[in-house]
């Protein structure tokens, strides 16, 4: 149990990253659609990320839980894109970009909380 704690707390931190990520995109200024769209998505996912799912009663644990697998694998997807685009950014300006190691952390740190949240919820299934 001390390890899914561990993990929750990569994903409180997750979060509240994504959540300063998202505010110092907006106090930027000019942005383009995408980066508007993964803004807000960060500011919803963050906020997601550091609700307390266990205090949650049955009927709302199952909806929000639903919505943390659907915005994780969302998340996945966006990060993807976000690579996807600097890439091309990159190649148009005659560079090369290195392995995205960040993006892939938060991929792994984001995937890492649909298991925890549901192995606090019901701690009898880690066995």
């Amino acid at each position: 149990m001390e390890g899914l704690r561990y993990a929750r707390w990569a994903g409180n931190f997750l979060g509240i990253l994504l959540i300063g990520i998202a505010i110092k995109n907006f106090s930027s200024g000019s942005m383009d659609t995408f980066t508007v769209i993964q803004s807000v998505y960060y500011i919803l996912y963050g906020c997601l990320l550091n609700v307390r799912l266990t205090n949650l009663p049955n009927s709302l644990w199952n909806k929000v839980f639903a919505a943390l697998v659907a915005l994780s694998v969302l998340f996945v997807f966006l990060m993807i894109a976000t690579v996807m685009f600097a890439y091309m950014a990159a190649a148009d300006r005659g560079e090369r970009l290195g392995v995205p190691g960040f993006e892939g952390t938060l991929i792994f740190l984001a995937l890492m909380q649909v298991p925890v949240a549901l192995f606090q919820r019901k701690p009898d299934m880690l066995d």
